[in-house]
């Protein structure tokens, strides 16, 4: 017995295995990890270098070159960028997405180890890290309260950040605002000049007073006892009493007290002073369950703080993600039930409406199910996988299911209409499924070559593949099974409907579809008469509507709906920590008046990132609002009111960042200007943002990140004079260094808590540069020698950040895109502008990046996964019909599907994306469905002997039910996504809504042109 009649015979086996495959499923469904999206790591890797004190300038020469120029031979390295700022050097390496990065890091490793001992030597040794979108905390708490912000920060240390690290799933945690307490040591330098003594040799003479050693072991009798030296601090006295040089203590030169760190940045939570905490989740964990775990423990936390005192949620990205997973869910849903009303519309008996629409859970429950054991996550990709799929998962089911129906019209008996319906649709269901998988695994091959939007893609594909294999399975094994034993197929002549009325009814819709099939069958018998002027009209239509596709805009990915939106104020460099709190203020009472947000975070003054300089001209408003269905006014809307005064904020930066998902760059708009000459770079560089700001408002918050203004006092070093003192470069600026922000000596534990002990010179010391040339040096022979005599001062100023790519200078010149602004809209018009304003230099070039960069390359990369895809369609077809002619007729209606995209796409203002591209890919396996079908059973009249033009027409009205029923359930079981899928599916929409309009067309094109073409191209064979 083959296939079909085993599982006709054995009913009960096919059903208790399908029965076992969704309870394992039901089983293990609950452990999938929810996210928003799947797991995507870029394959990057960071190097971080400490310099502190040094300006961006001394960072480039002497740190960031040297490294580059030992990374830049690392293996597989496709491009190596660098920040140099204020005591930080920054350098990103990406590789290929098929590196492993494992491989890469030792790579690094091993350059860095060649090249370390080349740093200055009071910068830190190189620290690599690994980009993970881990990183970005899914959580932010607020610890709010009647206590000051350093005492805050002081219970979000000791107390806060230890009961959240303990929950399972966190990872880390991160405390902004307030200050860390700490033993300040304010030297005097009159005193340092008495005593014949500098900042440098009391630190060092302090640290060697404070140690905790190890001394061996010693055996007593029987015993053997670990000796241990104690001799750490134990109170602030004795850091005073510390002898320093003969009978000179500590207290005699400086002052020793607790205090905080210099306070260069502040927080407020919900518009007090406050303290904020962010979470980060482990690579593994859900974060969903992560959030919920939190969420469980808040009570017993905030119960553990002192009265008053309250941690609360400002933000969580699980509200978000549950959101718009329960949106998307519904979608899901609601094409199943709207797939079942075509099912039933169409078959108008329960049995078979059953049939199939059972065929559809257990379909979803074991792809599901495999989804699990291949380690993918319930995510949007994976869930639009399943939408995408709903529609193609009932096609062979439907394509069976007539079928068996047919032979039951004829007389033939139950099972055996049940093992022939199922047996003659195998190849041709079988086919048809092998196409559409086949335009999914050159998506699934060249993922890497689609870079983080590849990583995506890769779990819709997987999810498809498995989708339709299984349903497939299920079409050839559970509806032949059901259809003979359980739900029985019967005809109305051999089970008349009960009830008049509805047999009325049902007699009403059959006379319908009879009416329509034979009103098909006349319409197409005239277009056979006219096939040459049909096909004509057919491709002037699809001529005239490349066209139009031509004058289509195209971005990279459409927006996505937020619900926080964080404005970023940047006042000129230098500029105080009070003034550029008052300048917030401002921004955060316009915050006030338009409302309805839930939380507001503001922090004045930026952290450098890993171990940079605090920015104290730099500040952040961050505002949180409730789910879109509550929301009164919106994030676009906020961003056009506060746009409206931008102007009240003159000097002042402003610009939009998103913390939201989703893909696409952080700055749509990137031109790289680059030139040997820096000063010439920034000149073009500032000369095009204001020709953006001018002419193009349509581009927001054009900026540039080469900005000049960073007040630097330059130490001005006499070498010569020094080689004859005795002195060395390093000696003299780590001595004004450590005199000007201070020196950590060693460290004291008290209550638990483990404070660097800091020393610095006074406040009224280090306050202008007169005192600057005060301070001393001691050369190799102990004299002291004042900096005066070797250097003197400059008032200069310089770039605050220097970026490199690829080892040269580069400035950026970005901003954003309005909605509705496509990108390559942009992109034409900052070329025309460009070629007619601007005058570039001989010694300046430029490149459009961003999203004009990644539309290129990604769209070389999508046009070469749909060529394969259609050769591999092409392929399967050919090897099916065994025969090139026929692949070709049904192959015609690929290109016309462009038709329905195009005019969708024109009607509905909308703009193409490379999501948008992702459903043409998956047409081209979806469209030739109808065709096969089509074709084959053309093939099979001619082989029973009907004439050309009979074969052609009666094949056509045969096929036109299920034709239409599988494209109906296809696009209804889309439509919820595409139109309704709610906030947050944005970015995931034009794949159906493509789907929907080429489908759409190209059903029409199968069902009135494929005839015609087959006709006209086998009249000489079958004359």
């Amino acid at each position: 017995m083959n296939l079909t009649e085993t599982v006709v015979h054995r009913p009960v086996t096919v059903v208790i295995i399908f029965a076992l495959f969704i309870g394992l499923a039901a089983f293990l469904v609950p452990s999938i990890p929810v996210e928003l999206f799947p797991d995507m790591e870029r394959p990057v890797i960071m190097v971080s270098t400490s310099y502190s004190g040094a300006g961006p300038e001394d960072v480039e020469q002497n740190v960031t070159e040297t490294l580059e120029k030992a990374l830049s031979n690392v293996s597989d390295l496709e491009s190596i960028t660098s920040t140099s700022s204020e005591g930080s050097s920054l350098i990103n390496l990406e590789f290929d997405y098929s590196k492993d990065l494992d491989d890469a890091s030792n790579d690094i490793r091993d350059k860095l180890d060649m090249v370390t001992d080349f740093l200055p030597d009071d910068a830190n040794t190189p620290v690599m890290y690994k980009m993970s979108t881990d990183d970005k905390p899914i959580m932010s708490l607020g610890l709010e309260g009647n206590l000051s912000q350093n005492e805050l920060r002081a219970i979000a240390d000791n107390t806060v950040q230890s009961l959240l690290e303990r929950l399972g799933g966190v990872a880390s945690t991160s405390i902004y605002g307030g200050q860390d307490k700490i033993v300040h040591v304010e030297l005097s330098q009159n005193r340092l000049e008495a005593y014949n003594l500098t900042l440098t040799q009391v630190a060092s003479a302090l640290d060697k007073q404070n140690y905790q050693l190890g001394s061996g072991s010693i055996q007593d009798g029987q015993t053997n006892y670990l000796i241990r030296t104690d001799a750490e601090f134990t109170s602030l006295d004795e850091i005073a009493n510390v002898v320093i040089s003969g009978d000179i203590l500590l207290k005699d030169l400086a002052d020793v007290s607790l205090g905080y760190e210099d306070e260069e940045e502040r927080v407020y939570v919900n518009g007090q002073f406050g303290v904020t905490l962010s979470v980060q989740k482990e690579s593994d964990a859900n974060s969903i369950a992560v959030s919920d775990a939190i969420r469980a423990q808040l009570k017993s936390i905030n119960d553990e703080l002192p009265d008053g005192v309250n941690l609360v949620i400002l933000s969580d990205d699980s509200d978000q993600i549950s959101s718009i997973m329960s949106q998307t869910y519904l979608s899901l849903f609601e094409g199943i039930l709207l797939a079942m009303v075509v099912l039933f519309f169409f078959l108008r008996t329960w049995s078979s409406t059953i049939i199939i629409a059972l065929s559809i859970p257990i379909s979803i429950f074991i792809t599901v199910l495999f989804m699990y054991f291949m380690g993918l996550s319930m995510n949007l990709m994976t869930l639009t996988g399943l939408i995408l799929g709903l529609g193609m998962v009932v096609d062979c089911s439907i394509v069976v299911q007539e079928n068996i129906f047919r032979f039951r019209e004829r007389g033939t008996k139950l099972k055996a209409s049940a093992i022939l319906g199922s047996r003659e649709m195998m190849m041709s269901i079988s086919a048809s499924t092998l196409t559409t998988i086949c335009v999914f695994i050159p998506i699934i091959l060249f993922a890497d070559n689609l870079d983080m939007f590849g990583q995506m893609l890769q779990s819709l594909a997987y999810t498809i593949v498995i989708a339709l294999t299984v349903s497939l399975i299920v079409a050839l094994t559970f509806v032949p099974a059901m259809s003979a034993n359980y739900l029985k197929v019967y005809t109305r002549k051999q089970k008349p409907l009960r009830f008049k009325s509805l047999s009325r009814i049902d007699s009403f819709f059959e006379q319908g579809f009879v009416n329509l099939d034979n009103n098909y069958k006349k319409f197409l018998s005239r277009l056979l008469d006219h096939k040459g002027k049909v096909l004509t009209l057919v491709v002037l239509i699809f001529v005239f509507s490349m066209m139009q596709f031509s004058q289509l805009g195209v971005s990279l990915a459409p927006p996505m709906s937020e619900d926080s939106l964080t404005i970023s104020l940047e006042l000129p460099m230098g500029t105080p920590l009070a003034e550029t709190e008052h300048d917030t203020l401002q921004l955060v009472a316009l915050f006030e008046e338009i409302g309805g947000y839930e939380n507001m975070i503001v922090s004045v003054g930026e952290s450098g990132r890993f171990g940079g300089s605090t920015y104290t001209n730099k500040s952040s408003v961050e505002v949180n609002l409730p789910d879109a269905v509550d929301q009164t006014v919106t994030v676009a809307e906020m961003k056009t009111i506060l746009r409206q005064h931008f102007n009240d904020f003159p000097g002042a930066v402003l610009e939009f960042t998103s913390r939201g998902p989703g893909m696409g760059n952080d700055n749509p708009v990137d031109i790289l200007v680059q030139s040997d000459d820096l000063d010439a770079a920034i000149a073009f560089a500032d000369e095009l943002k204001e020709m953006l700001a001018d002419n193009l408002p349509g581009v927001t918050e054009p900026t540039t990140d080469m900005e000049e203004g960073l007040p630097q006092l330059e130490v001005v070093i006499d070498r010569d004079r020094a080689y004859d003192l005795g002195l060395d470069m390093y000696t003299v600026a780590s001595e004004i260094g450590a005199g000007i922000n201070g020196k950590t000596a060693t460290t004291y534990r008290v209550g638990g808590e483990e404070l660097d002990v800091e020393l610095i010179l006074r406040e009224t010391d280090r306050s202008s540069v007169p005192d600057l040339s005060k301070i001393f040096v001691v050369n190799s022979s102990g004299t002291r020698i004042a900096v005066s005599n070797v250097a003197h001062f400059i008032k200069s100023s310089g770039p605050v950040s220097i970026n490199r790519d690829n080892e040269t200078t580069v400035v950026h010149v970005t901003g954003g895109l309005m909605t509705g602004y496509a990108s390559t809209e942009a992109q034409k018009d900052i070329q025309n502008l460009i070629d007619t304003q601007i005058v570039v230099p001989d010694d300046v070039s430029y490149s459009l990046g961003g999203d004009f960069e990644d539309i290129s390359s990604m769209g070389h990369e999508m046009l070469i996964i749909a060529i394969i895809a259609i050769l591999l369609v092409f392929g399967i077809m050919a090897a099916q019909f065994e025969s090139l002619k026929d692949p070709f007729i049904i192959f015609f209606t690929i290109p016309l599907m462009m038709i329905g995209v195009v005019w969708f796409y024109t009607l509905s203002g909308n703009t193409f994306s490379m999501m948008s591209g992702v459903g043409l890919v998956v047409l081209v396996g979806l469209v030739v469905n109808s065709g096969i079908v089509l074709v084959d059973y053309t093939n099979m009249l001619l082989k029973r002997g009907h004439n050309l033009r009979d074969a052609c027409v009666n094949a056509a009205g045969n096929r036109l039910r299920p034709i239409l029923m599988s494209t109906a359930t296809t696009i209804l079981g889309m439509f919820p996504l595409a139109f309704f899928g709610g906030a947050g599916t944005e970015q995931v929409q034009p794949i159906a809504q493509t789907i929907i309009g080429g489908l759409f067309v190209s059903t029409l094109m199968t069902l009135f042109v494929t005839p015609l073409l087959f006709a006209g191209l086998n009249r000489r064979k079958y004359a």
